[in-house]
């Protein structure tokens, strides 16, 4: 764990000396987890959210997400992992629900990448294993055209829903103020201005806002190159006996309008769901997303029959879109924006697993123990990597 990683995971040991009044605005995962780290260190924190807490149309609402120790070529942020797992713990420890089901990872790879060498040597890091399986011994999965399975070890799957929900539960135990139907106009020094004209007073703000930051501060989105994408998933109704134990798959499909899919087994009552990794349509946040694309659906059903052995053999239960907001290289965004005032913009479903190790280091800037352009840095994945 490299330095920074090292001072920013350490605020779960104390509180601070100098409580600050805190604006958040949104409460998906980063918002309610920047909430639950302020709160814990003796901050007067307020959560200001659009619509319901928790939201069940906002990009954190689902049943279930995958964590991981394996970032691929991204290994700032595999290095960031311990800490992140860390986090996680100890917010289950203050909510009493453990929402994290451990589940093996299967990586089937169908063409050479620098993929490999990089999780290899990430997972040797930190203790875990990595090591080839015979895809003919996964009856889930299709082996046509994989080249290579791979087991990851230090995998498992967030259970979305139920940790939103506790987090809504935990926060006002904690002093935290919940304001849900609250709509934001304006986020300027001195505190967020609301819809209705009145003013919240802070000494920091975080702007959490999903996409929806592409709206409340349009400029600071095109300077740091935020963009709205949407994503498909799907839930399944398998034949039964073979998802039990069955580990979760991410298949990358080389050339496939979709980029591949990931899937999650049913565990602790979630349903089987898939997703692709196609992140290219750039989309108005304000535009409907219900009902989902039939074009979108149809690749995604299509990659699921390239992935999943006997696909035709599975029933869809719903399919939808997520709203994801897409940053550069896909890295998180945490910059200040005006005096006081940071916007905190993860990218893609890789803000959910690494949410409360993030909200740390929210807390560690608001208290000037980490500089704004360190906490860009680190925030960005680089620091580890260094």
């Amino acid at each position: 764990m490299d330095s920074l990683t090292r001072r920013i995971a350490g605020l779960l040991q104390d509180r601070t000396d100098r409580p600050r009044r805190i604006a958040v605005v949104g409460a998906g995962i980063l918002g309610l987890s920047a909430a639950w780290a302020l709160a814990r260190r003796g901050h007067a924190v307020t959560v200001l959210e659009g619509g319901p807490i928790p939201n069940p149309g906002g990009s954190s609402a689902d049943e279930g997400r995958i964590i991981r120790h394996a970032y691929g070529t991204m290994q700032g942020y595999a290095a960031m992992m311990p800490a992140a797992f860390a986090a996680w713990r100890a917010l289950f420890t203050e909510t009493g629900q453990d929402r994290l089901v451990p589940a093996r990872a299967i990586y089937a790879l169908r063409e050479e990448t620098p993929w490999q060498g990089a999780v290899a040597r990430t997972q040797a890091s930190h203790g875990l294993p990595f090591a080839a399986v015979d895809p003919a011994t996964i009856p889930t999965l299709n082996p046509e055209g994989v080249i290579r399975a791979m087991e990851v070890g230090g995998s498992g799957m967030l259970l979305a829903a139920p940790i939103l929900a506790d987090l809504a539960g935990l926060l006002p135990r904690c002093g935290v103020e919940l304001r849900p139907h609250t709509p934001v106009a304006a986020c300027p020094e001195g505190g967020p201005l609301l819809v209705d004209g009145s003013r919240v007073a802070a000494d920091a703000t975080l702007v959490a806002a999903g996409a929806g930051v592409l709206a409340l501060m349009p400029e600071a989105a095109r300077r740091f190159g935020l963009r709205a994408s949407l994503q498909t998933i799907a839930y399944l109704d398998p034949p039964p006996g073979l998802w039990e134990d069955a580990p979760m798959l991410l298949c990358r499909l080389p050339g496939h309008a979709t980029g591949g899919i990931y899937v999650l087994p049913p565990r602790a009552g979630t349903r089987l769901k898939i997703g692709d990794y196609d992140t290219s349509l750039t989309v108005d946040p304000a535009a409907p997303r219900h009902p989902p694309r039939a074009g979108r659906v149809a690749a995604l059903l299509d990659a699921g029959a390239r992935a999943i052995a006997g696909f035709d053999r599975y029933r869809l239960i719903a399919a939808r879109h997520c709203l994801y907001t897409m940053a550069p290289e896909d890295r998180f965004v945490l910059r200040g924006v005006a005096p006081g005032v940071t916007l905190a913009s993860a990218c893609s479903g890789h803000g959910f697993k690494l949410a409360p190790l993030m909200a740390l280091g929210l807390a560690a800037a608001v208290e000037g123990q980490v500089t704004g352009e360190e906490l860009a840095f680190w925030a960005g994945g680089h620091a580890a990597s260094a």
